[in-house]
């Protein structure tokens, strides 16, 4: 894949994701078995089909049905059947499901059919190999990490304002409910809302690594097929149907995507340097491709998700380490707080105002 950088990439990895070296090191010191669970799992790809029939079938389904169903299918069932689809981006962006260039384009496009990201899952995919993965924990240069101005100008309103954070927390909930509101309107409305009420600048403007990005001409099929698939869709199953995909999305995307927010929330508690990651082991890995070993992953993330199990099984001396939440729990818990940091890092603790206005030293 070609990329462009937007800022100079740093030298050397995080000591959470050196950590992570050395408990691949640890185990395959101890299991030197381990090694060979290494490699693609290409019968992965049978998943997609299935998926597709799924997602689509469902659309059929409610393409009829009046608009408050269509909204509480999408919410309930459609955001998670995206979830699992998008579980496929975290194998395919790691070459674990084909190596070779051409069979893992056919299958990334795909992929577009169900997700029609309109190339935002390769943005994903170059971000995700070499920003979150060498660099877990450092607010600097994983993208992962809420923008910290934003974070503590919406903190500074909550502590001025106690009694507005449940009315703050509802309007945004509102937005994100609402079709593509947490693809267009929360970005437009929310940041502003939050600045004015604080009176701080609620975007950093110190440059940070957030990975590689795909040229234009990488992401223009993506975009194509996208656009083809959502034109499918509307011509054969009709506009209702149409906005159930869309409102799926949504959901997944927004304030309101349990699973997929939840699992984020959950995995990194960003001050544990012993045990950086945490991997929930339960029933929902059925559904979202192993992506719940989430400690094993960022071990070994040359093993297919179909072997991840292993890991944890072989090696419990290393791999032990759980999420103490639920992603439902922990997505309760984010809301309730009035949306807390994703991670707990040294930087929320102190007031970063000086950065924040652009008068930090470098």
């Amino acid at each position: 894949m070609t990329a462009s950088l937007d800022t100079p990439r740093p030298s050397g990895i995080s000591p959470q994701s050196r950590r992570h070296n050395e408990m691949r090191k640890e185990a395959l010191a101890a299991h030197p078995e381990l090694a060979d669970l290494a490699g693609p799992q290409p019968l992965t790809a049978l998943a997609l089909p299935i998926l597709l029939a799924v997602h689509w079938g469902i659309a059929w389904l409610v393409s009829g049905q009046p608009l408050w169903v269509i909204g509480l299918t999408a919410f309930l069932i459609g955001q998670l059947v995206y979830h699992s689809a998008s579980s496929l981006i975290h194998e395919t962006c790691h070459k674990l499901i084909f190596r070779a260039a051409g069979p893992k384009l056919a299958f990334d496009l795909s992929l577009e059919f169900i997700l029609t990201s309109y190339g935002k899952q390769l943005t994903y995919q170059h971000q995700h190999v070499t920003s979150h993965h060498p660099f877990v924990g450092d607010y600097d240069n994983d993208y992962e990490h809420e923008d910290i101005c934003a974070l503590q100008a919406r903190q500074s309103v909550f502590r001025a304002h106690p009694t507005w954070q449940p009315l703050l927390t509802a309007l945004t909930l509102f937005i994100h409910a609402l079709p593509l509101g947490s693809v267009f309107l929360a970005g437009q409305i929310m940041p502003r809302l939050y600045r004015k009420l604080s009176g701080r600048p609620n975007r950093d403007p110190m440059p940070r690594f957030t990975g590689t990005h795909p040229t234009d001409t990488d992401m223009r099929p993506y975009i194509v097929v996208s656009l083809i698939s959502n034109l499918v869709m509307l011509a054969l199953l009709g506009p209702w149907a149409l906005l159930y995909h869309i409102w799926s999305l949504s959901f997944f995307l927004g304030k309101l995507g349990i699973t997929n927010l939840g699992q984020s929330l959950s995995e990194h508690p960003g001050d544990d340097l012993e045990n950086p990651t945490r991997s929930t082991y339960g029933p929902i890995n059925w559904l979202l491709f192993n992506t719940g070993y989430h400690n094993e992953h960022h071990s070994f993330p040359n093993v297919a998700w179909t072997r991840l199990p292993t890991l944890h099984r072989v090696a419990p001396e290393v791999f032990h380490a759980t999420a103490e939440r639920s992603y439902f729990g922990a997505w309760w818990d984010h809301v309730r707080g009035g949306f807390t940091a994703s991670r707990t890092l040294a930087i929320h603790q102190v007031d970063q105002i000086d950065r924040c206005e652009g008068n930090a030293k470098t």
